[in-house]
């Protein structure tokens, strides 16, 4: 049985509750601001949190390296002080191409893709210092070469999606991004029954582009992981 709750909708079932807490334009700084109300009061058993988009790329909201590691490292030391497991995962890469279009080139100092590498490299560290689970998906994305200017179907384009976009996936990509969370959780012993789960994050983790946004019915990346382990323990 499928049960609904207010808020940042999740599904609840007899396997586990998945709860979608990702907001678009958010940095790790809304992130600190909203972590008692939108998460640890939700008491979750396992969090998956992806962030870091919009404090390298948004040029309202863009901060030093130092200054995201250091709220990175608050955001999991808060998480893991309430003795929930922690999935971190590194940001997607961009298509600068479409990102210029809406921010200013002359603000970045170095190219787009290079700061996330840079953030991939600081979620390495920072889940090797407080030993968590770690799925690098700036590196899967990159090892595809995606995204493609107007070329690929995993991230949304005028071709694609009929929209300039290059940051947020398509139905695809979230499904694809949902499937290697599920996969990630699954090898690492993450998958428990009756368990509480949170996707804490921005707007990919909040499904930007999809109809069903902020929920974990749908096509965003939550909606898929919630599927995907109900159909993992109905078959055991």
């Amino acid at each position: 049985m499928l049960l609904f709750f207010v808020g940042f909708l999740g599904i609840s079932n007899i396997h586990a509750q998945v709860v979608n807490a990702g907001v678009g334009g958010n940095s790790t700084v809304n992130l600190l601001k909203r972590l008692d109300t939108d998460v640890l009061q939700q008491a979750p058993d396992l969090v998956i949190l992806m962030v870091g988009t919009n404090d390298m790329l948004n040029s309202k909201k863009m901060i030093p390296y130092k200054t995201y590691e250091d709220n990175l490292q608050k955001i999991v030391q808060k998480i893991s002080d309430k003795g929930a497991a922690i999935l971190l995962i590194s940001p997607p890469p961009v298509d600068s191409v479409y990102l210029f279009e809406r921010h200013d080139r002359k603000m970045f100092t170095e190219v787009p893709n290079v700061k996330l590498d840079t953030v991939r490299q600081i979620t390495v560290r920072i889940a090797k210092k407080h030993e968590l689970k770690h799925l690098d998906l700036y590196k899967v994305f990159s090892e595809m070469n995606l995204p493609k200017h107007n070329k690929d179907l995993f991230f949304r384009n005028s071709m694609n999606s009929k929209v300039r976009d290059g940051v947020h996936p398509t139905v695809l990509g979230y499904h694809f991004i949902g499937e290697l969370v599920f996969h990630c959780l699954k090898e690492n012993k993450l998958l428990k029954a009756g368990k509480k789960i949170v996707c804490f994050g921005d707007s990919i983790t909040n499904g930007a582009g999809t109809k069903n946004k902020g929920t974990s019915v749908g096509d965003n990346y939550p909606a898929v992981l919630s599927r995907l382990i109900l159909e993992y323990f109905e078959d055991e």
